[in-house]
C-alpha cells in the first residue's frame, strides 16, 4: 500500500464534511427519510437508474450461501446493510460520515441489538481489521478515491471471496454537471473508463478474476478470489 497517502487527508475530510451534511437528502433517494419532490422523482426515474441496477447486482451476488460475512465500505445510510442483514448475512458497515452512520444505525437497530450488525466510523485505509470478510461491497465509494490501487491492495488482505464494486463512468453531460456541483461543495469526484478499470485490474493481477458490467452511468465490477 502507498503510505504517502496520495488520496490526501484533506480530500478525505472534504468528503466526510459533504456527506455528513448530505445524509438525509442522499438517503431519501431510497425512500427512507425525506419526502421526494417532483424534480427529485424525475431525476430518480431517468438519471439514477444505475443506482437501482447496482443495488440489484449486489443482492444477487451476495445471496450465495458461501457469502456469510460482508464488509460494506462507504456504507452511507445503511441501505445495503439493511438489505444484506435481512438476507441473514453478518454485516459490518464503515463510513467516514457520522451523519450517514447515524441513519444506518437507526435503520438496522434490531440487527445491532442481536449482534448481527456493527458499524465503524473511519476511513477505510485508516482502519485495520482483525478478521477477514467473505465479501466486500464498495458501491458509490470509488467516486471519491484518488488512488484506487491503495484500496485494492488493502482489500486483498481484508476480503477472502468476492468484491462487488461500482465506478462512475467518464463522459456525458450529467457526469460533467455532477462534477461541477460537487466541486462547488468542495467534494472531490473521480470518473473511470472501461480502459481505466482494465488497467487497474491488470496491475493487481485480477484481470482473469474480474467481470466488468456496464450499467447505465456506472460500471459494476465483480472480482472473485
Amino acid at each position: 500500500m502507498n503510505n504517502s497517502k496520495n488520496y490526501t487527508l484533506t480530500e478525505t475530510n472534504d468528503v466526510e464534511t459533504f456527506f455528513h451534511g448530505y445524509a438525509a437528502d442522499f438517503d431519501s433517494i431510497y425512500g427512507h427519510t425525506k419526502k421526494r419532490g417532483l424534480w427529485d422523482k424525475f431525476l430518480d426515474k431517468f438519471f439514477r437508474r444505475s443506482m437501482r441496477l447496482r443495488y440489484d447486482l449486489v443482492l444477487k451476488y451476495s445471496a450465495a450461501p458461501e457469502i456469510k460475512s460482508v464488509l460494506d465500505i462507504g456504507c452511507g445510510g445503511g441501505v445495503y446493510c439493511d438489505a444484506l442483514l435481512n438476507m441473514g448475512k453478518q454485516v459490518t458497515g464503515l463510513d467516514i460520515a457520522e451523519g450517514m452512520l447515524d441513519l444506518a444505525k437507526q435503520k438496522t437497530k434490531k440487527f445491532i441489538d442481536n449482534g448481527q450488525a456493527s458499524y465503524i466510523h473511519s476511513g477505510y485505509l485508516e482502519h485495520q481489521f482483525t478478521q477477514q470478510f467473505d465479501a466486500g461491497v464498495l458501491v458509490g465509494f470509488f467516486d471519491y478515491i484518488k488512488t484506487p490501487l491503495d484500496v485494492f491492495a488493502k482489500l486483498q488482505k481484508d476480503i477472502s471471496k468476492e468484491l462487488l464494486m461500482s465506478f462512475p463512468k467518464a463522459g456525458g453531460f450529467l457526469g460533467w454537471q455532477r462534477k461541477v456541483r460537487y466541486k462547488m461543495k468542495n467534494c472531490p469526484l473521480y470518473y473511470y473508463t472501461k480502459a481505466d478499470l482494465t488497467a487497474l485490474l491488470t496491475k493487481m493481477g485480477w484481470q482473469d478474476k474480474a467481470e466488468i458490467i456496464d450499467i447505465d452511468r456506472d460500471f459494476f465490477v465483480r472480482v472473485k478470489f
